[in-house]
């Protein structure tokens, strides 16, 4: 499972990027028009999502991205905060 999310924006292509841990090798499956997993071209581990046309879409409507998900807090952060 994934320990961190990196979300960065590339204005110049209108790219949203999406990985989980750090980058590293991946080919581009299209799931939807202009939505692509990152995959491990040996696993097929999801490793991130790429959104292309990210901030044009958000203009003309809202958007709902074909994959579903799991979300956790470290153990340490759920300590700090108090819900353990």
């Amino acid at each position: 499972m994934a320990e961190t999310i990196n979300i960065s924006y590339y204005k110049p292509s209108d790219e949203l990027n999406i990985i989980l841990d750090e980058p590293r090798d991946s080919v581009l499956s299209e799931i939807s028009d202009e939505i692509y997993l990152r995959l491990d071209p040996k696993t097929n581990e999801v490793l991130g999502l790429t959104i292309l046309n990210f901030e044009e879409r958000l203009k003309t409507k809202s958007q709902t991205i074909p994959i579903s998900g799991h979300f956790m807090l470290p153990k340490r952060t759920q300590e700090l905060i108090g819900i353990m």
